[in-house]
């Protein structure tokens, strides 16, 4: 009998300055019933050394070793692994709101949803931001209701998979994987409109449980010379798109990549 509830994922490469605060925020989740599944892609900085401390005095703790040096087969490996009714992703340099996994599994027993969403708390230095998981405030009636990913849904949603719980069945059924590029070369977004292309339902939680760190200099977003890796994403999400016909989702699936080349010519600029 299935016992775990969630499995929580943490890739980590050389996050020595951050793992600490990230771990802390996993361990003493209000949610007991866990499992946290630390993949390390071969730190060289101390960061596996902090990752076997902790996990000598917590069972709870797994961690595997990555032989590739890539955020998307880090993820599928940390799936792979996952034992829990439901996975949860929290990047090594970010941290949960103590409470996060009890609020959203609280909804995935009421409401069995294949997907369950909160908001965000972006921060850096001493400045934090709300940041709503729907971008567009016509749509915000949406919140704390059970819906069908729509076009409207997924064209105004954040491409962010960190700040929600994803039902594992869900996930391994529709043979949903993250894209295995090499580094941390947008992944989140080929993942995210995977899981989003396929859901039957979701759920979006009007309150943020998730602290999103935005002053990480070495942080794949602050990178110039992954100039095409967003290229090589959208192809990975067009390919299965097509491949399981929904045609219907090609003109949001375009809407997306447009902005997301816009956010990239931005980022580099």
């Amino acid at each position: 009998m299935q016992t775990l509830k969630i499995s929580i994922l943490i890739p980590s490469f050389n996050s020595i300055k951050y793992i600490k605060e990230c771990l802390e925020s996993v361990i003493h989740q209000t949610l007991k019933d866990i499992e946290i599944i630390c993949i390390d892609a071969n730190s060289s900085d101390g960061t596996l050394d902090i990752l076997e401390s902790y996990a000598k005095k917590d069972s709870r703790i797994k961690i595997l070793l990555s032989h590739k040096a890539s955020l998307g087969y880090q993820l599928n490996l940390g799936i792979a692994n996952a034992n829990a009714r439901y996975i949860s992703i929290v990047e090594s340099d970010d941290y949960a709101d103590l409470s996060m996994c009890e609020k959203l599994w609280n909804l995935a027993l009421l409401y069995d949803c294949d997907m369950i969403k909160s908001d965000i708390i972006g921060f850096k230095s001493n400045k934090i931001t709300y940041l709503p998981m729907i971008t567009h405030k016509k749509f915000f009636s949406v919140y704390n209701q059970v819906l069908n990913p729509s076009v409207d849904i997924i064209k105004h949603t954040w491409t962010m998979n960190q700040s929600g719980i994803y039902k594992l069945d869900f996930i391994k059924n529709n043979k949903i994987k993250a894209n295995e590029t090499r580094g941390a070369s947008y992944q989140d977004f080929g993942f995210w409109f995977l899981m989003m292309s396929m859901a039957k339902s979701i759920y979006f939680h009007k309150e943020a449980l998730y602290y999103y760190r935005q002053d990480n200099q070495s942080s794949s977003v602050k990178d110039k010379n992954k100039v095409y890796c967003v290229n090589d994403e959208c192809k990975y999400v067009e390919d299965f798109l097509i491949k399981n016909s929904k045609n219907d989702l090609i003109q949001v699936f375009y809407y997306k990549k447009f902005k997301l080349y816009i956010w990239n010519l931005n980022r580099i600029d």
